[in-house]
C-alpha cells in the first residue's frame, strides 16, 4: 500500500537529514519510527504528507507516485496528529473532531454524527463530550480527541509524531492501549514517530530504528529483542531499558527536600539576590498557606531589574501547573522536564504545598545507578 523508495533529504547547507530510505508498509499495518535525535524520523514523516519536499527518491501510494498527486488531495487521504495536539480552544469537541470534514463541505447534522461515532468508538460519552471545549478537558483526554479528528474524514494512512510524549506514563500506557484497540477496529495503517522503545515495543507490528538519516534495522519486536543487527541496536535498547528502571524508582526517594523557595510578595532584587546565595538559577514561588505558585527564572528577574520594573516575584513565576507528587514514578519528572525544557520539578504534597524538588542532577543519578546495577548482566540478557 505505501512503499519508500530510496527516499532522501539534504538540506541546502549539505546536510543529510534522511538517507536511502526504503520501506514496504502493508495495509493495515502500524510502524514505529524511532532512533536518537536528529536521526530522520520526523523528517521521513513529514515527507509523507509534503510538509517537507524530498530531493530524492519517492512514495508510492497504492502504487501511485505521490508527486504526481496534488498536495492538498494527497493531504486528504492522510491523518496527522502531534504532541501538541493542536485543537482549536474556541471550538466545541465535536467541532474539533470533524473540522475537516467541515472544510469539505459535509453538512452539520452528519458531521456531528460522525463525531458521535467516533466518540462512542474511543469509549468517551458523546453526549457528555461532544458539546465541551477543550480547557474542559484533560491532557489524556484532549490527546485522545486529536487522535479521532485525524480519523473523522475516514483517511487511509495516519502519521503520528510523538502524540503522547508529553503524557505522564500511566496516561500514556493507557492511550497506547487505547490507539492500538482502535487500529484494529478501524484497520488503518500507522506510522508512528516516537521516543519511546517500550512505546514502540508495546503498539507497533514492525519497527525501524534509524541512525543519522539512515535504516539501520526493520523487525517485528520480538525480532528485534532476539536479533538487534549490530552494537549501535543493542546498545539503543539496552539504554532506553534504563529510563524504564527510573519509572520504578519513586520521587520521594530522590527529591531534594530543602528547594530554594521565596513568598510570592518578595521583590526582585531580594529574590535574585537569595537565588545568588543559594547558588541556583531559578526559585519556587509560594503564595498564602504555602500554596506553589510556579517557579522564577534568575534571567528573567535580573532582566526585569535593569527594566527598573517594580513588580514583585510573583509576576515572573511560571509552569504552576507542572509538579509531581512524592509517590510518582521518577519517570513523571523525567517527561515533564523534556516537555517544558526545565532542570527541575517541584514535588507538591496536600494542598500543593512544595515539599521537595527534583533536579537533572537527581535524576541523573538515578540512571546512573541503573547503569552499574545492569552492568554485570549481558546487554542483551537485560532485552531479554
Amino acid at each position: 500500500m505505501l512503499t519508500f523508495s530510496h527516499l532522501g533529504k539534504t538540506y541546502p547547507d549539505g546536510t543529510d537529514a534522511v538517507v536511502d530510505f526504503n520501506l514496504e508498509v502493508a495495509r493495515g499495518e502500524l510502524i514505529a519510527l524511532i532512533g536518537p535525535s536528529g536521526c530522520g524520523k520526523s523528517t521521513t514523516l513529514r515527507m509523507v504528507n509534503r510538509l517537507i519536499e524530498p530531493t530524492s527518491g519517492t512514495v508510492m501510494l497504492d502504487g501511485q507516485d505521490y508527486k504526481s498527486m496534488d498536495p492538498v488531495e494527497l493531504r486528504r487521504r492522510l491523518g496527522y496528529v502531534i504532541q501538541q495536539i493542536g485543537l482549536i480552544p474556541h471550538l466545541t469537541i465535536a467541532e474539533n473532531i470533524s473540522f475537516v470534514l467541515r472544510l469539505q463541505g459535509v453538512n452539520k447534522q452528519k458531521r456531528r454524527e460522525r463525531a458521535s461515532e467516533l466518540m462512542a468508538l474511543a469509549g468517551l460519552p458523546a453526549d457528555q463530550y461532544l458539546d465541551r471545549y477543550p480547557r474542559e478537558l484533560s491532557g489524556g483526554q484532549q490527546q485522545r480527541i486529536g487522535v479521532l479528528r485525524a480519523l473523522a474524514h475516514d483517511p487511509e494512512i495516519i502519521l503520528m509524531d510523538e502524540p503522547f510524549g508529553a503524557l505522564d506514563p500511566l496516561m500514556r500506557e493507557q492511550l497506547q492501549d487505547e490507539l492500538k484497540r482502535l487500529q484494529q477496529a478501524v484497520q488503518k495503517t500507522i506510522i508512528f514517530v516516537t521516543h519511546d522503545m517500550d512505546e514502540a515495543l508495546r503498539i507497533a507490528d514492525r519497527i525501524v530504528i534509524m541512525r543519522a538519516g539512515r535504516v539501520i534495522q526493520v523487525a517485528t519486536p520480538e525480532e528485534m529483542l532476539r536479533n538487534p543487527a549490530d552494537e549501535f541496536v543493542a546498545e539503543f535498547i539496552g539504554r532506553q531499558r534504563l529510563l524504564r528502571q527510573a519509572s520504578e524508582v519513586a520521587v520521594r526517594e530522590i527529591m531534594l527536600d530543602n528547594p530554594a523557595m521565596v513568598s510570592a510578595d518578595t521583590g526582585l532584587a531580594q529574590s535574585l539576590e537569595f537565588m545568588r546565595r543559594r547558588k541556583v538559577d531559578s526559585v519556587l514561588v509560594k503564595g498564602p498557606n504555602d500554596v506553589f505558585v510556579g517557579a522564577a527564572r534568575a534571567r528573567d528577574v535580573q532582566r526585569a531589574l535593569e527594566a527598573r520594573e517594580q513588580s514583585k516575584i510573583s509576576a515572573y513565576a511560571r509552569h504552576g501547573s507542572v509538579f509531581v507528587g512524592p509517590d510518582d514514578p521518577a519517570m513523571n519528572a523525567i517527561h515533564h522536564m523534556l516537555a517544558y525544557g526545565l532542570d527541575a520539578i517541584p514535588v507538591l504534597g496536600p494542598g500543593k504545598v512544595v515539599v521537595g524538588i527534583v533536579t537533572r542532577g537527581t535524576l541523573a543519578g538515578v540512571l546512573d545507578d541503573a547503569l552499574r546495577t545492569s552492568a554485570a548482566a549481558p546487554a542483551l540478557e537485560a532485552n531479554a
